[in-house]
């Protein structure tokens, strides 16, 4: 809404914008390998949500993402493009290694520390 919003109603800008959305590791490197190779720049929120899923082996959790790391660096290449990632809730030795790796694929990194917002008062009833 808010890129909605910042286009104004101009339909060039609109159409030039595709969004997808992955439930699953596996869903993620599919969407990747499927984007084209031609100039388009890229976002890509959250890369590691799907790759904290317990219910995946974590060796091939850790697979998986190094095809797409490959992936992001094509795609990169060719024109350009963000990835952003959130810490897990619950930091394991898994879990740590993929955002080890992510980062280590980076080009560039820039950390975002959210200010905690202040506790709200407690009420009786």
């Amino acid at each position: 809404y808010p890129v909605a919003r910042a286009a104004r109603g101009r339909t060039e800008v609109l159409e030039r914008i595709s969004v997808s959305r992955a439930f699953s590791c596996y869903q993620v490197l599919t969407m990747l390998e499927s984007m084209p190779a031609e100039p388009v720049p890229f976002v890509i929120l959250d890369l590691l949500k799907m790759f904290y899923d317990p219910f995946v082996w974590a060796e091939d959790r850790k697979r998986l993402l190094r095809k797409c790391l490959k992936h992001l660096d094509r795609l990169e290449k060719s024109a350009g493009g963000l990835v952003s990632v959130h810490p897990p809730r619950v930091l394991c030795q898994t879990a740590r290694e993929l955002l080890e790796m992510v980062q280590a694929a980076a080009r560039d990194t820039y950390h975002v520390q959210m200010a905690t917002p202040a506790p709200a008062p407690m009420r009786l009833f």
